[in-house]
């Protein structure tokens, strides 16, 4: 029989090589972020030129129970001074998800997932309260098509 000293360091071991680099996850999902707001400045940034658009950027504070506290990067959409569409970072460990940011228009809320394993962002937007989620890419003209849905309603 192992004696507990064995017993807790054996565990000790485990849980040591089982936890993950929280700071390596963190810096991680900021840069998804990062990359995400980036792609997003880059289509707008010809409307943008025009003055059709104002974009604020700034870093919020989050907080996740693994990761601690950190900032995020957020965008403020401003279209001719009315209506705003602000993208905000959720977290990073969501269900279904490697990270979950949002498009928020007054009480109005479109989830972007980025998927497990990969880069690949997509829109989710749950449709009923107890269905899966509808799906679709996170691409240009998609992106464009949410916004002309969003200023003509």
């Amino acid at each position: 029989m192992p004696t507990l000293e064995e017993v807790l360091k054996k565990r000790q071991r485990q849980q040591e090589a089982s936890e993950i680099d929280h700071d390596a996850v963190r810096q991680e999902w900021i840069s998804s972020c990062n990359g995400l707001t980036s792609t997003i400045l880059e289509w707008l940034r010809p409307l943008e030129d025009q003055a059709l658009l104002q974009v604020e950027r700034e870093t919020i504070p989050i907080y996740e129970e693994q990761l601690g506290e950190y900032q995020a990067p957020t965008l403020k959409l401003v279209f001719l001074r009315s209506q705003v569409l602000t993208l905000r970072p959720i977290g990073r460990f969501v269900l279904g998800a490697r990270g979950r940011v949002d498009l928020v228009s007054g009480s109005t809320s479109l989830a972007m997932l980025v998927l497990k394993g990969t880069d690949h962002w997509e829109f989710a937007k749950r449709e009923a309260r107890y269905e899966k989620p509808r799906r679709w890419d996170f691409n240009r003209t998609n992106f464009e098509e949410l916004l002309v849905d969003f200023l003509e309603a």
